[in-house]
């Protein structure tokens, strides 16, 4: 039969017998075969008082020593200790285990003898039973506080029996005698107002003559359960398991002694108005659970549950609003009203106008105040008027006459200046800090470590000036400003303290194209170029000079410059910086100065001719420091940078080029050149020759007459189509020998302009 089957049959009866229960289950333990045996079980009979001893014996099954063994005790508290020994360990008044400091040798057997006697507050008749487990020391936790009396001895001795259980070993007393218990409810009469909640306080006590002690099945000695008055509901019962409306049932611990009381708290809402409403509470009422049912007396079982309920009808009053009126608050803030009334006060509320008004109040413990916290929210840094109105409502749902207060809510933060000015540059000694412009209602100023806010000192009153010691490892101070009514205003200085003159690194070019160190000497500038400096400071700069030739040219951080106006190759610079600390310096040098794009080629050369419909023009650029760009802007514009291009010719005359150079100082020029165009043929005649078919037999003379608007270049003699002779020179005059030509020959003059346009006079056909 399971444990669980046994408790239930036990508990079914609930006579006196069926206290044996505190016996019947067996401690749960490991299934490997220990290395430590027990003896066999024992049971005696003992009276109520009657003294005995428990014998327990223990058998080392293994094949070593073993160094220290410990018995564990699972006893109830029919078992009571005649002596504390100093090598057990005790727990509410129970022994729970001994520990024994000898060796066990290998099939060995030990007995040790525990005295105990029968407490004469155990129920009766009754089953009792405890068990006992042996370990190895080494396994032994601490289990309870040791005793103060002398050791109990584990003495060398025979097996007792044959253990059922491995290393646990059971000992049962069949307790005689007649000795009951009796269980009292304790009922409970309470009053108030209709709508409120009362506390009442219901329970159990143990008339004894018996203790029960139920540890082995861990159920609770009795159930109490209380039923609510007609006309109320359960609003709470901590501690309790099952909670309704109208019922709470709650459980006692396993074990109640004699004389113990066991009470529960019982939260009750009044629902309605009647004298002497009656609940109940009840002991182990009849149920389909398990219980005890042995109870000696049961007409003690059950008890009243009293609760008288009244309507209220007075209304609460405020007694004091805890403001003033026109009273200055922050607009979070908080006051405390005082409340009467004869019944209980449920809730304070508090509203505003214009101003919406958030609000939570709370009632003061045991007292008629009630601490109200408000938001009252008005604009952000302004301040204004706001009407508080209070009003109270007790438990029967009065409400009281509200009472109307006008505040003034000052959200205004108490803005101020210091001076020096925040981040300000200092040298290290001692500076006068003063806050400015303080208004009126500031209360204090807290002088702050800027950098952790412990407070350093407070000021209270004109003069607000504080002075600080400036030194490189001293924290700056921060200041808190706080007003009558608690607003705030913080400023931190973050002072920077700096004892250290700036110190120029280095001036360079502002370029794009070629960024350049000047403070060299080395460096280049164009015509026109910025400067600009790096310099390194705790500080920062707050003044800039640019000398040129011994003349300011400029104050600002970075000079734009035009040095196209100098015309020495050179210019003396000096450079002067001041930090915010008021420390200075400077720097010279020597600035190379190159205002012109260099050795720059354009191609076609000024003023040639051009024939055909379009020409190739380009740039050639060698500037000692590089080109950047170039581009032709004219007679097309192109986009881009570019050194040739082919362009249309276009009509007949003079046509500009243009490029635009640019070198990578910044130097920038155009370019100009201007071509002709030429595409017309010149104009040519025959002015003197044989007629057309003479008969020629001695040499002749041909001549030419030829023009054009750009000149001439040559006129070429033709013999029967074929070129014979060139004239360079004006006049265009040949002899022809026509022996040289046969029977019949051709002539034909063609004229070339400096262009290289061509034209051919008529042929002449002529015979010898």
């Amino acid at each position: 039969m399971s444990r669980h089957s046994i408790l239930r049959w036990a508990l079914g009866g609930l006579t006196a017998t069926a206290l044996s229960v505190t016996g019947l289950s067996v401690p749960a333990h490991a299934a490997d075969t220990p290395v430590l045996t027990a003896g066999g079980p024992q049971q005696i009979t003992a009276a109520l008082g009657e003294r005995f001893d428990v014998t327990l014996s223990v058998t080392n099954s293994g094949d070593t020593a073993l160094d220290g063994v410990a018995v564990d005790f699972d006893t109830v508290w029919a078992f009571q200790d005649l002596e504390q020994h100093s090598n057990c360990e005790y727990e509410d008044g129970l022994v729970r285990a001994c520990i024994f400091a000898q060796t066990l040798e290998p099939g060995e057997s030990y007995r040790l003898v525990v005295p105990f006697r029968i407490r004469t507050d155990t129920y009766a008749p009754s089953f009792q039973d405890s068990f006992y487990q042996w370990a190895p020391a080494s396994e032994h936790v601490s289990a309870g506080t040791p005793g103060t009396g002398s050791a109990l001895r584990l003495q060398e001795g025979d097996r007792i029996g044959e253990s059922e259980d491995g290393s646990w070993q059971r000992f049962s007393v069949s307790v005689t005698g007649n000795q009951g218990t009796d269980l009292v409810a304790i009922g409970d009469t309470a009053s108030g107002w209709v709508g409120d909640v009362v506390e009442t306080e219901f329970g159990v006590r143990n008339d004894g003559p018996a203790t029960l002690d139920f540890r082995r099945s861990g159920l609770g000695v009795g159930w109490v359960v209380a039923t609510a008055p007609e006309g109320t509901t359960i609003v709470s019962a901590p501690d309790c398991h099952r909670v309704t409306t109208t019922q709470a049932m709650c459980e006692t611990a396993y074990r109640f002694k004699v004389g113990e009381i066991k009470t529960w708290k019982l939260s009750l809402r009044i629902n309605r108005a009647g004298a002497g409403a009656a609940g109940s509470v009840e002991v182990n009422p009849d149920c389909k659970c398990e219980r005890f049912t042995g109870d000696a007396d049961k007409s003690n079982n059950r008890a009243a549950l009293i609760v008288d309920g009244a309507v209220d009808e007075t209304k609460p009053v405020i007694e004091d609003a805890g403001l003033v009126a026109h009273q200055r608050v922050p607009y979070v803030s908080s006051f405390q009203a005082r409340v009467t009334d004869n019944a209980r006060v449920t809730k304070v509320e508090v509203t505003g106008a214009p101003a919406t008004t958030l609000s939570t109040c709370t009632q003061q413990a045991a007292s008629d105040l009630w601490l109200c916290k408000l938001s009252q929210q008005v604009g952000y840094d302004s301040e204004a008027d706001n009407m508080l109105t209070i009003k109270a409502y007790d438990v029967g749902g009065n409400v009281s006459e509200p009472v109307s207060v006008t505040v003034r809510v000052d959200r205004r933060s108490p803005r101020y200046s210091v001076s020096p000015a925040p981040k300000s540059s200092l040298r290290s000694g001692s500076v006068t800090v003063e806050l400015k412009d303080l208004p009126a209602d500031v209360a204090e100023v807290r002088v702050l470590n800027g950098r952790t806010d412990e407070l350093v000192t407070t000021l209270t009153a004109a003069p607000w000036t504080y002075i600080w010691n400036a030194t490189d490892d001293a924290a700056p101070p921060a200041f808190l400003a706080v007003d009558q009514v608690g607003n705030v205003w913080h400023v931190s200085t973050d002072y920077l303290v700096d004892d250290e003159a700036p110190v120029i690194n280095r001036v360079d070019t502002v370029s794009a194209y070629l960024p350049n160190r000047v403070d060299t000497g080395t460096g280049w500038i164009g015509a026109r170029g910025g400067l600009e400096y790096t310099v390194t400071d705790e500080s920062p700069i707050t003044r800039t000079e640019w000398w040129v030739n011994g003349v300011l040219a400029s104050t600002m951080r970075s000079f734009a410059w035009d040095a196209g106006t100098i015309t020495a190759p050179t210019a003396q610079m000096e450079l002067r910086v001041w930090d915010a600390a008021g420390h200075t310096t400077s720097k010279s040098f020597t600035a190379n100065i190159d205002r012109t794009v260099s050795a720059t080629v354009v191609a076609p050369a000024q003023n040639t001719l051009i024939r055909g419909t379009s020409f190739v023009t380009s740039v050639a650029v060698n500037d000692p420091h590089g080109k950047v760009y170039s581009t032709l802007l004219a007679p097309v514009r192109l986009t881009g940078s570019q050194s040739s291009a082919r362009v249309a010719s276009g009509r007949d005359g003079a046509k500009t080029i243009v490029w635009e150079v640019a070198d990578r100082l910044g130097n920038v020029a155009q370019f100009k050149r201007t071509v002709i165009v030429d595409n017309t043929a010149p104009a040519v005649s025959l002015k003197s020759a044989p007629a057309n078919k003479a008969k020629v037999t001695r040499t002749f003379s041909v001549t030419a007459n030829a023009s054009d608007r750009n000149g001439i270049a040559r006129v070429e003699l033709l013999i029967n189509g074929k070129k014979v002779a060139t004239d360079y020179h004006a006049g265009w005059g040949f002899k022809i020998n026509p022996k040289k030509y046969g029977k019949k020959f051709t002539v034909q003059l063609r004229v070339y302009d400096r262009a290289g346009n061509s034209k051919l006079t008529t042929k002449r056909t002529y015979r010898r």
